[in-house]
């Protein structure tokens, strides 16, 4: 059997799924194989916006996820072309009854957790919703890919309750299997129930805390990002490797039996301390809630967590409506405590109370705003990433590119708030939208054209119109028929300018060849517009 045309030949079949078969293919031309995805026939399933879709998807590059090529329709059905994966599926593996280290299971998790965060991270992020064994393959060298994208495939994205027809329900989450539109919760709660599949009955210690927080029934209680789920995985297996180190203590006499008896003990609390510190600065940092950051934090020793008493009062003062001056004073307070205290104990914690600190001076309804102070915060944490040894500075990487997209929502916020430095903070927040493109952890493409968009939406607003042209001009020479280009803005500033017809025709022809635009919903209006302006021309 052939597909597109002679152009595939289907050598056999894969396996299947929820959205579609799996086939093994030839292909003619490039003389190799792919694995191609039907996932449906196209009078049940919008083509253009699947190939929009998957345009997203062809930018991925990451070694723990498939690539996807191309999409076509072949027998009145659509096809998804993807790279075939030699080895095994996880579900397969687990059931072949091969005895599996923990450090190979602590591995997949990691690699697991990188692949899903990457698609987090994207711009907009791609859930997804079907993260179950079946879809994550075992490759002969020993390391995970995520095979199947068809659940994350938004076929029919009104139809929230359809997107679920895909999911598997034993890895499903709550609110998916209630119909309701998948978000990234509900990939972490399907990341939780692959991870106890994973480890099964013997799980090391402090790991059923963690997946019984990735699969809490309220999306509220689950883990924020899961970058978070990797850092509480990371330390479930150091304090496993702790405990394994007292038990064959243990065996050496009575009064080494009594020692280690207390070390377990202190470390077990210890554990308990910074699981509740962790869930404390997530609730209050991520969530807003501060009455569970309060709950938490008040659980943690003052001794080992001496800054979680400003975090009680700063949650106090602000469910109070406490009055700003109180406010202030005791955020001076806890930054001055921060720089004499925790930064010599160590940099992640000084870290986290920085972005705490200089997140209530951005967010909390302030008289007079502390957009000055925050910006200090955040300046001096980029010059401490910037100035740590090269080998160091990847572990700071994360908090320099958290600190540039504060800065840049800083700036925004405050030209927008005052006319007279908006020119000044603008033109500041196009120099750190530099910046963040040019961190290795953006190198993305949906990242650099939404970097783009960004300087060219600044340059439009301060009425630079030839700066806001160059900008969009450079990003579709980069990126061409890119879908996340603001074309329409590219072509009403144009129509605005002294642009000549063929410069603003030629814009349009291309518009026109974008996958998926004309599912945009200014495309009728632009269209009205083109032609209104052509009539008049």
């Amino acid at each position: 059997m052939y597909l597109c045309g002679n152009r595939y030949k289907v050598l056999g079949r894969l396996g299947g799924g929820g959205f579609g078969n799996v086939y093994l293919a030839e292909d003619q031309f490039l003389k190799k194989t792919w694995a191609l995805k039907d996932i449906g026939s196209i009078n049940d399933i919008s083509y253009t916006l699947v190939r929009a879709e998957v345009s997203v998807l062809t930018k991925v590059s990451h070694p723990g996820i498939v690539r996807i090529t191309d999409v076509f329709i072949s027998n009145d059905h659509i096809f998804i072309v993807m790279d075939h994966i030699r080895g095994m599926n996880l579900e397969e593996l687990l059931g072949s009854g091969r005895r599996l280290s923990g450090h190979m299971l602590h591995k997949w998790s990691m690699e697991l957790c990188d692949a899903v965060s990457y698609l987090h991270h994207m711009q907009p992020p791609v859930i997804l919703c079907d993260i179950k064994p079946q879809n994550i393959m075992v490759k002969p060298d020993g390391h995970i890919v995520l095979i199947d994208f068809g659940a994350a495939i938004p076929c029919a994205p009104a139809e929230t309750a359809e997107s679920f027809s895909f999911a598997t329900r034993k890895y499903a989450s709550p609110e998916q299997l209630q119909g309701k539109k998948p978000v990234i919760k509900s990939d972490i709660y399907s990341l939780g129930k692959v991870l106890d599949r994973l480890y099964g009955r013997d799980k090391p210690f402090g790991l059923s805390f963690v997946i019984k927080r990735c699969t809490m029934k309220d999306p509220v209680f689950r883990f924020g990002s899961v970058r978070a789920v990797q850092r509480a995985l990371i330390l479930s297996a150091s304090l496993t490797r702790i405990l394994i180190c007292l038990i064959l203590l243990l065996t050496a006499g009575c009064l080494i039996l009594s020692k280690a008896g207390e070390k377990a003990r202190l470390i077990n609390e210890s554990a308990r301390a910074a699981q509740a510190y962790e869930q404390g600065l997530m609730c209050f940092y991520e969530l807003d809630d501060y009455e569970a950051a309060k709950r938490y934090l008040s659980e943690v020793p003052s001794e080992e967590y001496p800054e979680a008493a400003y975090y009680i009062e700063i949650s106090d003062l602000i469910m109070s409506d406490g009055t700003d001056e109180k406010l202030d004073e005791v955020l001076k307070s806890f930054e001055a405590f921060n720089e004499r205290e925790i930064f010599p104990a160590g940099i992640d914690r000084y870290m986290k109370n920085s972005f705490c600190i200089a997140r209530i001076y951005m967010s909390y309804d302030m008289k007079d705003s502390r957009y000055e102070d925050a910006c200090s915060i955040l300046s001096h944490i980029l010059t401490l990433c910037r100035a740590d040894p090269e080998e160091e500075k990847k572990d700071l990487q994360q908090y320099e590119g958290d600190a540039l997209r504060m800065l840049i929502n800083l700036l925004i916020l405050q030209g927008r708030s005052d006319e007279e430095l908006r020119s000044k903070s603008y033109h500041e927040a196009i120099g750190y939208i530099e910046e963040l493109t040019a961190l290795d952890e953006s190198h993305d493409d949906r990242t650099l054209i939404s970097g783009y968009m960004d300087e060219a939406a600044l340059y439009t607003e301060l009425g630079e119109y030839d700066n806001a042209l160059r900008i969009y001009d450079r990003a579709e020479e980069r990126f061409p028929l890119a879908p996340e280009i603001k074309y329409f803005s590219h072509l009403s500033l144009l129509m605005q300018s002294d642009a000549s017809e063929d410069e603003i025709l030629s814009l349009w022809k291309r518009i026109v060849q974008v996958p998926g635009i004309e599912q945009d919903e200014g495309f009728e209006k632009m269209k009205e517009r083109m032609e209104g302006y052509l009539t008049d021309s």
